[in-house]
């Protein structure tokens, strides 16, 4: 099972299907799913109910090989989605690419499309990366070179030996994922397109605008305070989330086919 989500505690009609940074997994967004389900407006019709998107080898599916393919994975999560409502999707960080992918694999289906996307911290996926290759480093020396580059790894994590091998495992799969990825240039989706980044992210920022070509639908950039894990900090989560229950009254079904 792909989907980690709560019990359903009133009514909504569009999903924001999430899916988190290498290394991270589908609980990253229970708090969203809270703060969208508690909004002040509780009896509003037009509401979004916020999923996190599981991936193989972590959280609910940790017993599962984690996949080191980034469009074979792309390809097995966008069967895994319910597409019987308008619904966007948000990515953060690797999460961003495999969105965007997903959103291809959906309309080479021929299935309906995300109505938008929302790509956090991640350049455009047509430039060439500039960091150094990690998949290849022995686990501590990744996950240390990895905290180095964005912060964000537990200290508990990387003073715990277990508990390093383990995470490491997951977070060189992603990171091989990640960088064998080779882009190929398609038409673009249909759908909006915001773009977000911390604001302290400042070797990242103007990597932002090539995305714009990626979607006909619109296209924004926003940045929030704080550093490549800004999506952590309480205010930004709550604007994100109202951001996104703001976007569900401007959602128009999207050309395809339902399922």
């Amino acid at each position: 099972m792909s989907i980690a989500d709560g019990p359903e505690r009133r009514p909504f009609t569009a999903r924001v299907y999430c899916f988190a940074h290498a290394g991270g997994s589908a609980g990253e967004f229970r708090t969203w799913a809270d703060l969208a389900d508690l909004a002040d407006d509780a009896d509003a019709a037009d509401d979004v109910r916020i999923v996190g998107v599981e991936r193989p080898g972590r959280g609910s599916r940790f017993g599962e090989p984690a996949s080191r393919d980034l469009l074979g994975l792309a390809a097995e999560l966008a069967g895994s989605l319910a597409l019987d409502l308008p619904f966007s999707l948000f990515g953060h960080s690797f999460g961003a690419l495999l969105a965007f992918e997903i959103a291809h694999v959906l309309r080479a289906r021929g299935l309906r499309t995300p109505d938008r996307l929302w790509l956090s911290s991640f350049p455009s996926p047509d430039l060439p990366r500039h960091e150094p290759e990690v998949r290849h480093l022995p686990d501590a020396e990744l996950l240390w070179t990895l905290q180095g580059r964005h912060d964000g790894i537990p200290a508990e994590v990387l003073e715990s030996p277990e508990l390093l091998e383990i995470v490491a495992t997951y977070m060189r799969a992603d990171y091989a994922a990640m960088e064998t990825y080779r882009f190929q240039d398609r038409e673009p989706l249909p759908c909006a397109l915001d773009v977000l980044a911390g604001t302290d992210e400042h070797d990242l920022h103007d990597r932002l605008a090539g995305w714009e070509k990626h979607a006909t639908g619109g296209f924004s950039t926003r940045f929030l305070p704080g550093g490549h894990f800004y999506l952590r900090h309480p205010d930004n989560r709550r604007h994100l989330v109202q951001a996104m229950r703001d976007a569900v009254m401007t959602i128009v079904p999207t050309p395809g086919v339902e399922q």
